[in-house]
């Protein structure tokens, strides 16, 4: 019940507040990611998804992401609880977004990322047998995944928008001798919009998605909502209740953000035991990120983006098999895991779109 009502609440949440993979992930769609293209005379017009004064597309980011010290505790339906205090959780953050085709009748991108988040300092367990605190503690987090964006204009006001990707999110390493376990059963996401683009400051959509980032997979519908006010100093970018952001343009090379981000997904614990019981378990991720976010140019198109806010957890639960839960659902998961909440930083280089 508690779970129900942080949801509802925060989908509640006007628009204007800030939402990134998981990413990566399917809602987090960036409409700078396109060029505009060169129309010849005599040729049917089609709208652009370009909107005016929006922040540039991320060609390529390389970041850090850190929390700050918080507790674990898990409570499994048998067998021992565990407890154990984190001192920080941290790791690299790879992404590359690239457009393929571009031309005045469709837009594709490619796209690939790698997340990486490592636990340390677990210390204080109070039961060095469960099985989930020692994958964690030995192997943490890993996603590595591959997405796609295609962007098909209908006329030159309304358009259609899809979005998938695959990510093999799992407790293993680059170096795990299990690595195939993971590769080969991927998460698989997928988003549909239909949208609007009102004028060359303003695009509205909406659509529906099959995702991860409530930590169970689940359908969400969606709403695209890329704004520049007249004075082009304020502006709204948001793929709601995924994320959304009040942006201040102090210029085109300073901005700064205020928002949110829901970001989650399922991982697969491999079984590395002889009991059967942990055949099938997956970790629920899911986490709510108030933010506040600065990023400016250093170089040509070399910026750097600054981050603070703090980690809500809202589901860190073990289930059994790949399956939905709908909002709401009492079906008991094979473990119930809590985390506290800590404040969280992100530091990321950038090679932006021109």
């Amino acid at each position: 019940m508690k779970k129900t009502l942080l949801w509802i609440s925060f989908c509640t949440l006007s628009t204007f507040s800030f939402a990134q993979t998981d990413s990566l992930a399917e809602e987090a769609i960036d409409f700078s990611q396109f060029d505009q293209v060169q129309e010849s005379p005599g040729t049917k017009r089609y709208c652009t998804n370009k909107v005016l004064g929006i922040s540039p597309n991320k060609l390529i980011s390389i970041g850090y992401d850190y929390q700050a010290k918080h507790h674990f505790a898990n409570y499994p339906v048998s067998g021992p609880e565990g407890h154990s205090d984190i001192s920080s959780a941290s790791g690299l953050r790879l992404m590359v977004n690239y457009p393929i085709i571009s031309n005045t009748k469709g837009l594709i991108t490619l796209g690939g990322n790698y997340w990486r988040t490592s636990y340390s300092g677990m210390t204080n367990l109070s039961s060095v047998n469960n099985y989930v605190i020692g994958a964690l503690k030995e192997r943490g987090l890993t996603t590595i995944g591959i997405n796609s964006t295609i962007f098909k204009p209908l006329n030159e006001k309304y358009f259609l928008l899809g979005f998938v990707s695959a990510d093999a999110n799992g407790d293993y390493k680059l170096s795990d001798d299990k690595l195939g376990d993971y590769l080969t059963a991927p998460k698989i996401s997928a988003a549909v919009f239909f949208g609007k683009k009102r004028n060359d400051r303003s695009i509205l959509a909406f659509g529906v998605s099959r995702t991860y980032r409530p930590g169970a997979k689940g359908i969400i519908p969606l709403i695209i909502y890329n704004h520049t006010f007249e004075n082009r100093k304020w502006g709204i970018e948001s793929v709601f209740p995924a994320r959304a952001a009040l942006r201040r343009t102090f210029n085109p090379r300073n901005l700064l953000f205020f928002g949110y981000e829901l970001e989650g997904n399922s991982y697969s614990i491999v079984n590395r035991t002889n009991n059967p019981a942990f055949n099938t378990l997956e970790l629920r991720r899911s986490e709510i990120r108030p933010r506040i976010t600065y990023e400016f140019a250093l170089k040509g198109f070399m910026w750097l983006s600054l981050q603070a806010g703090y980690r809500i957890n809202y589901n860190f639960n073990i289930d059994s098999e790949d399956k939905f839960r709908l909002l709401g659902s009492d079906d008991p998961y094979y473990m119930e895991n809590k985390l506290t909440n800590p404040l969280y930083f992100q530091i990321s280089l950038n090679l932006v779109s021109p």
